[in-house]
């Protein structure tokens, strides 16, 4: 007896806290079918919807709900404590009558000064907002509703800006007519396990991060026409503490990126666990004045790309909406980068490299277990041209043409480790491995790689200061295993495998190289 009135107890307090979650859920979420939206894709619905978005608002935040159906909106504007639940089977469909702007709310304009449209969903300043749900947001943003000139706004499909607790999670974004998604000087976002399938259009970013704060991007699938995952800060506020994790990425131009848009700088950022495949990579980018300070990324494995790693610092200094007293007046600070365990297969061209500027160096990277195969195919003269500064161009992967090196050339550095490195190419390539150009405090450390007879030297050293190589190995025939000129010293050449070198080391200072056997 004792025992079933337990159970009975025990089934009344389930039934009742089961009863209570089933209230609560239904008290506080608005289904826009009841506020008046068709859902047949062919009447607008933005004003039902924005009437269930007031609605709850006005009760103090809830769930709008979208049941299965195709919604057809223009911009509908998220207010604080709602969250858009876009269920299975649902849609939101883009007009494809957004050419020109309803409104300045949430215009702005890209690093190249173009100007963007609105978005199909913004906020500005709202707190506790989110997107979720398993359905999709089709911005339906081809070329032949939004080309790409002069006086067409091209809307974006999610615009939030200054927006604190955010939450997007598990929907599906596709065919955007820009950027597909965009937060501005937002906090605490979270964005996990969306979809992005963008090809639609140009400057088809899947995924902008924009002097955010507190921001995790984990299990995304993002597959786009441009940058896959960027990070920018167009304003003064930095780009920090952010982490992107087990994502698959895909697209058409670098698969993570920092700072083509570098003014406010990036801080405490790291990147693990991820997939990537055609793509140039990952590109670390500074060339506004702000900073970029500690900075890891682990674990990533990548295929078919025309990059695996670029770093540079430029000089491009643009200042965009920010007044001129606030801008920085020099290049920026760029530092305290770690990158481990990537390997790379199908590297279609040799792209890579760590690339300062004259009198401000990039300090502070090491290079730690990478593994990349390059198509190779470079030639001698490749080898020895010399590479332009191009200290205030758009930066980019390609930026400097054929480099001398078909791994890595270094220029501008200080405090560089590679350790645990491999490198080989498909096709013989007649370029070093290492090329190093104004470089202090260099490590080398078990570095095995590819060459050629006739070849260029294995590693070259210009004005390179402080260096050891350590455990280096060519594992095919080479020349010249290390070339040392302009004022270059302090080298030490430690414990290395030379049995397929014919000549170790030639310098323009033979004191300048020391070899330890």
């Amino acid at each position: 007896m004792i025992f079933q009135h337990m159970k009975l107890s025990l089934l009344i307090t389930i039934l009742v806290c089961f009863g209570n979650a089933v209230s609560g859920v239904l008290s506080g979420s608005y289904d826009i079918r009841a506020f008046g939206a068709a859902g047949d894709g062919m009447r607008y619905d933005t004003e039902a919807i924005q009437s269930a978005i007031d609605t709850a608002a006005g009760n103090g935040g809830g769930v709008v709900y979208f049941p299965p159906g195709r919604y057809l909106i223009k911009t509908i504007i998220l207010k604080d404590s709602i969250s858009l639940h876009i269920g299975r089977g649902a849609t939101l469909l883009g007009s494809t009558e957004m050419q020109k702007p309803a409104f300045d709310q949430n215009l702005f304009r890209d690093s190249s000064g173009q100007k963007f449209g609105n978005a199909f969903i913004i906020a500005r300043d709202a707190v506790h907002i989110g997107i979720t749900g398993e359905g999709i947001i089709d911005g339906q943003g081809y070329e032949k509703y939004y080309p790409k000139k002069e006086g067409i706004s091209r809307p974006s499909l999610i615009r939030l800006i200054g927006c604190r607790f955010v939450n997007i999670e598990n929907i599906t974004l596709l065919n955007s007519a820009a950027w597909v998604q965009h937060y501005i000087d937002c906090e605490d976002l979270r964005i996990k396990g969306i979809t992005v399938r963008s090809y639609s259009n140009k400057n088809n970013d899947g995924l902008d991060i924009d002097g955010c704060e507190r921001v995790w991007i984990t299990g995304c699938n993002i597959d786009s026409e441009d940058d896959a995952i960027v990070l920018k800060s167009l304003g003064t506020r930095p780009c920090r503490d952010v982490v992107i994790s087990d994502c698959i990425i895909s697209g058409l131009k670098s698969a993570i990126k920092t700072g083509t848009e570098s003014l406010g700088g990036f801080e405490n950022i790291t990147v693990s666990n991820c997939t990537i495949y055609g793509t140039r990579g990952i590109s670390l980018l500074n060339v506004d004045g702000g900073s970029l300070n500690n900075i890891t990324i682990s674990n990533i494995s990548m295929r078919d790309s025309y990059a695996v790693i670029v770093m540079r610092l430029g000089d491009r200094m643009r200042g965009y909406a920010v007044p001129e007293e606030k801008r920085p007046k020099k290049p920026g600070i760029f530092r305290n980068i770690s990158i481990q365990n990537i390997q790379a297969t199908g590297v279609t061209e040799s792209n890579d490299f760590i690339a300062g500027i004259p009198g401000h160096r990039i300090t502070d990277v090491l290079l730690k277990d990478i593994r990349i195969e390059y198509a190779g195919g470079g030639s001698r003269e490749d080898a020895e041209r010399e590479i332009p500064e191009l200290s205030s161009e758009y930066p980019k992967a390609k930026m400097f043409g054929s480099l001398p090196a078909y791994g890595f050339y270094i220029r501008h550095a200080q405090s560089v480790t590679l350790e645990n490195i491999r490198i080989g190419f498909i096709e013989t390539d007649f370029r070093s491995a290492i090329m190093c150009e104004d470089v202090e405090d260099l490590i080398i450390n078990d570095l095995l790689g590819s060459s050629a007879p006739e070849a260029a030297p294995f590693i070259q050293f210009r004005d390179t200061r402080s260096a050891d190589i350590r455990f280096a190995r060519p594992l095919t025939p080479v020349d010249l295993f290390l070339s040392v000129t302009g004022e270059s010293g302090d080298i030490r050449l430690i414990h290395n495998d030379l049995r397929h070198v014919t000549e170790v080391y030639h310098s323009d200072n033979q004191s300048a190289i020391k070899v330890v056997e």
